[in-house]
């Protein structure tokens, strides 16, 4: 709770002072997109989630994640996606989504479909055995014009701890089995944990991909263009402020911390742990 109410009170700072800097500003303003990622969504939470969408669809333009295209100047937008493909989500989540219209981009660990989870991360309301969607449940959300998938590798490893070659197939055959199921191409991957480096960045262009994301936020400014975005995760849990700040960017700057705080436990000769909080 007290590193929730920390990063709040930044962020509130951050607002005020894009606010500040927006109001003296002259001439062109970029258009700004914030990508944003949810994991679970229980058929309790639903009520809190229309919430949220209510106040994104009032607040923001939704736009898809993995096509590239301009944003127009002073306009916010936002990119909705979800990973893991735990039933929760594409059960109460996604049909929420699709009746307002807005798009979301599924990421999911091909070696999972069908099956219970066996990893642990984010907190929030995902747990270790959530079942993810199965194949025939994909193939039925790959009807909707406003579904896209990626994907979130095979096993949901830990990329940097493979090797090479392991990484490889992890982003191979995840993809081909992802394509098949589908039917579609697939060209969006979101690396698990958030965890990559520049050998993973390598691998991914090399398997086919053409956007790839993390797990820390980040505001895109003028246009979203294929390579490396960040992500800010939201949840229905999330306070109001809290879901609003998240979308005006007001959290980029855990991106920063997040990075200082890498240099800091490298410097201390200890390794940070695989799992990212926003």
């Amino acid at each position: 709770m007290v590193g929730r109410l920390v990063k709040l009170s930044v962020s509130v700072a951050i607002a005020a002072v894009d606010i500040v800097i927006k109001g003296l500003r002259v001439g062109r303003v970029p258009g700004y997109c914030v990508v944003i990622n949810y994991h679970s969504v229980s058929g309790g939470s639903v009520p809190l989630l229309r919430k949220q969408l209510n106040v994104l669809s009032q607040m923001t333009r939704p736009l898809r994640a993995t096509a590239a295209s301009a944003l127009e100047d002073g306009a916010r937008y936002v990119a909705v996606t979800a990973d893991d493909a735990f039933c929760s989500f594409t059960e109460n989540g996604l049909p929420e989504l699709c009746q307002r219209g807005i798009p979301v981009t599924v990421f999911v660990p091909t070696g999972y479909v069908g099956r219970k989870s066996a990893w642990d991360d984010y907190g929030g309301e995902n747990r270790v055995g959530e079942l993810v969607a199965a194949a025939e449940d994909l193939r039925h959300m790959a009807k909707w014009e406003t579904v896209d998938f990626g994907s979130h590798c095979v096993s949901h490893p830990d990329l940097p701890q493979l090797s090479e070659a392991e990484a490889a197939r992890e982003l191979r055959e995840s993809k081909a089995a992802l394509e098949a199921i589908v039917g579609r191409k697939v060209v969006a991957l979101s690396f698990p944990y958030g965890r990559y480096g520049s050998r993973e960045l390598r691998l991914a262009a090399e398997a086919g991909y053409e956007f790839y994301f993390d797990a820390t936020p980040q505001s895109v400014s003028s246009a979203i263009r294929g390579g490396l975005m960040g992500r800010v995760s939201v949840q229905p849990t999330d306070w109001d402020i809290e879901f609003r700040l998240k979308l005006l960017g007001a959290y980029r700057w855990v991106r920063w911390g997040s990075a200082a705080k890498r240099r800091v436990l490298s410097l201390l000769g200890r390794k940070p742990v695989p799992v990212v909080r926003n």
